[in-house]
């Protein structure tokens, strides 16, 4: 339902196997280059990404 046509995860649909779009997943930049990433789930969309998003918050204090 959340990945159908207009849900809120209907970018989870690639073509790319190594990539996968959902919500609590960010990636996390050191240097402007990609250092790693982050996926949160289990909660709801928002629950996700409001831990994933404090966890990036936390990351970025850390690498200034």
């Amino acid at each position: 339902m959340y990945a159908a046509e207009k849900g809120a995860l209907m970018a989870i649909q690639t073509n790319d196997p190594r990539i996968t779009l959902v919500a609590g997943g960010y990636p996390l930049f050191a240097n402007g280059k990609i250092a790693g990433g982050i996926g949160v789930g289990g909660g709801t969309e928002e629950q996700d990404c409001e831990i994933a998003e404090y966890v990036l918050s936390i990351f970025e204090r850390l690498i200034k």
